[in-house]
């Protein structure tokens, strides 16, 4: 799935779902058999990843956790913690880390920590009923980034991915029978965290626009007047973090790309970005990619997930610089990058 958008205006500049099938062959007096074929394919042509399919973002949600963090004053960017693997696993990187560091080197016991003190603030005594509190108001304002809903896109079949509350746990687990041992995955993008890969296009909207989107839509006017296309689609979604906070997030995301996504990097060009790789149960791990360019004037926000390819530094970040090159510069000047994307090796 590949999702690039303009953030000053939302409007959506690529939508590409794969595999991909020939609209032709949805014509004609083999319609029927047609459609029944591909319907059945394992590969599922019909179904548009970009809007429909749902995954855990994986570490690029670390950007939301660190705002949310700077925001309620809970993370400065001072605040350090050690690269502790006995609380999750994590990459060959200098510890401590500061929160620049940690998003640079996406370090994954640095947002185990920081997530326990966003959610455990000791408005109760009962660490399960703090942990409730404090995860469903965490839940509150992640919903403000445009997650848990559908964003309102004008295609038919949107789903809206889903922000796990209390109720879930309370239904899983009994109600006063969890606390945040059980939803320490969240921290880092995994768990019962679901995205589309248009939401993820989106936050990187977001980040390059600091702090507010427009609602992604394919119309780019009415009648050749841009300013007929619909009013929802014009309204400025403010998602309360401070315009301040996202200085660091920014550099931190450009310099994150020597760190995690040295593939990603262009010549004269500087991307702020992002990599993840998301935990799949069903096979190899999906990668994950979001970034914006150029840094200082944004013009392109991308979002690339790919599934079972591995490393979000690998399959998702050379396709998405590609994409970017070419709608910023008009040409690739990567001719083995370019190779080795369309090859689709991407373990290697």
């Amino acid at each position: 799935s590949v999702v690039a958008i303009e953030p000053k205006t939302g409007e959506i500049l690529a939508m590409i779902s794969a595999p991909f099938y020939d609209p032709n062959q949805l014509t004609g007096s083999d319609f029927g058999k047609t459609y029944t074929r591909l319907n059945r394919l394992e590969t599922k042509p019909l179904f548009n990843r970009p809007i429909m399919a749902m995954y855990p973002p994986g570490s690029i949600f670390k950007i939301v956790q660190s705002l949310i963090g700077l925001q309620d004053g809970i993370l400065v960017p001072e605040t350090t913690f050690a690269c502790n693997r006995s609380l999750v696993a994590c990459h060959n990187h200098p510890s401590p880390v500061n929160l620049f560091g940690a998003i640079r080197n996406s370090c994954n016991p640095y947002y185990h920590q920081a997530f326990r003190k966003i959610i455990n603030r000791e408005i109760s005594s009962n660490t399960f009923k703090d942990t409730e509190i404090g995860l469903n108001d965490w839940r509150e304002k992640v919903m403000k980034f445009g997650l848990g809903s559908p964003l309102g896109v004008d295609m038919v079949g949107e789903k809206g991915g889903d922000v796990p509350s209390s109720k879930l746990y309370n239904r899983v687990y009994g109600e006063g029978r969890w606390k945040y041992s059980t939803i320490y995955s969240l921290s880092i993008g995994q768990g019962e965290l679901q995205v589309t890969p248009l939401q993820m296009a989106n936050l990187a909207a977001i980040f390059a626009n600091k702090g507010y989107y427009y609602t992604p839509h394919l119309i780019k006017a009415v009648d050749g007047d841009p300013s007929k296309i619909p009013a929802q689609y014009r309204y400025k979604n403010e998602v309360g973090v401070d315009a301040r906070h996202f200085d660091l997030i920014q550099n931190a995301m450009a310099e994150a790309l020597y760190g995690t996504a040295n593939r990603a990097v262009i010549k004269d060009l500087v991307i702020a970005g992002k990599t993840g790789t998301a935990q799949n149960p069903h096979g190899e791990d999906h990668s994950v990619f979001v970034a914006f360019a150029p840094k200082d004037d944004p013009k392109i926000a991308i979002a690339v997930y790919v599934e079972n390819a591995g490393w979000g530094g690998r399959a998702a970040a050379s396709t998405a610089s590609l994409m970017i090159e070419k709608y910023i510069k008009g040409e690739i000047t990567r001719p083995a990058l370019q190779e080795y994307v369309l090859a689709g090796n991407f373990i290697y």
